[in-house]
């Protein structure tokens, strides 16, 4: 049943992706990309839509990977890098690196977002790890929102003085995928696959803390060495989702829940499968979005918004009855 269930998010999957590559602003005709005469369909196919496709499949995955792997290790059904703070940290350092080093800013982009990230993610863990006992998942919660705004604050008074770069930059970080193209899949391939890699690694052992970290400290788990990994793991996936398309939010919190409520509760099954799941949300909504007001675009981070506030609402309802019960 499990493998049926696997192969239909699959076949969804390429659904998805063959959506996000013909239509658009310009629908395109799936057989004119072998015609030898409409060289227009097959510019906007190579170098728009393509490179497009491939960014919103890997800040899907890498969002929901991470927002996974959190969930797991902190055992937290809120956590995700955005919640968490991550993604404004990461906005913020991308923010900064485009300040200064404006003329060469994809340079130079990655490595901001990447420290924002890092940043973010040990600052969020000292000031919510500082306290024992059930008060740590709201800690977590609370201090990853007051972060994430304190974030943004600091990122409002940059742009206003640097108003060069204020619409551009206001449309990331709404999250927006519009002008994105291999230049941004080259920059962020490296960190993309690191970070896939090491969140791939913290499965591995994220099963052993439903005990608890004493439990797992007795069963060979370093819980120290192991938070380190997850928030590197984090930070590098969460910097390369934010280096593709900006903030975007709530994808981290929706793909692992829906997973795990149709696959069961395995960390690596989760984790895996959120990826795809992850991939699968991102292209649907960017598609929404270039679809609704065509040829204009909205921000893709407003569909994901659209989608993860009420789910985010109705888990917290849920946990706040499950605590009344």
């Amino acid at each position: 049943m499990k493998i049926i269930k696997t192969l239909i998010l699959f076949f969804i999957f390429i659904a998805a992706v063959f959506c996000s590559l013909l239509y658009g602003a310009q629908r395109l005709d799936f057989l004119d990309l072998f015609s030898a005469e409409d060289n227009f369909s097959k510019l906007i196919f190579f170098q728009l839509r393509l490179p497009r496709t491939i960014l919103v499949c890997l800040a899907g995955a890498l969002l929901a990977g991470s927002g996974a792997v959190f969930q797991g290790f902190f055992r937290n059904p809120l956590a995700d890098p955005g919640i968490m703070g991550l993604s404004g940290g990461s906005t913020l350092g991308a923010v900064i690196a485009c300040a200064i080093f404006s003329s060469t800013a994809g340079l130079f982009l990655n490595i901001g977002a990447l420290c924002g990230a890092l940043g973010a993610g040990f600052l969020v863990t000292i000031l919510a790890f500082n306290r024992k006992g059930a008060s740590v998942t709201v800690t977590l919660l609370l201090c990853g929102t007051a972060l994430a705004s304190l974030y943004s604050a600091f990122i409002s008074i940059i742009l206003a003085a640097d108003d060069k770069h204020l619409h551009s930059m206001y449309v990331w970080m709404l999250g927006s995928f519009s002008g994105r193209g291999w230049n941004e899949v080259k920059i962020i391939l490296l960190p993309a696959f690191l970070g896939t890699v090491l969140l791939l690694i913290c499965t591995l052992k994220l099963d052993l803390l439903t005990c608890g970290e004493e439990s797992a400290f007795t069963m060979g788990v370093e819980v120290g060495r192991l938070r380190f990994t997850v928030l590197l793991a984090g930070s590098l996936a969460t910097s390369a989702a934010v280096c593709a398309g900006g903030t975007i939010g709530f994808v981290g919190l929706i793909a692992p829940h829906i997973v795990r409520r149709i696959f069961g509760e395995k960390s690596r099954t989760v984790t895996t499968l959120s990826m795809i799941m992850g991939a699968v949300i991102l292209l649907v909504s960017d598609t929404v979005c270039r679809l609704v007001i065509a040829p204009a675009e909205i921000p893709v981070g407003t569909v994901t918004a659209l989608i993860g506030v009420p789910f985010f609402i109705s888990l917290l309802l849920r946990r706040k009855n499950h605590g009344n019960s």
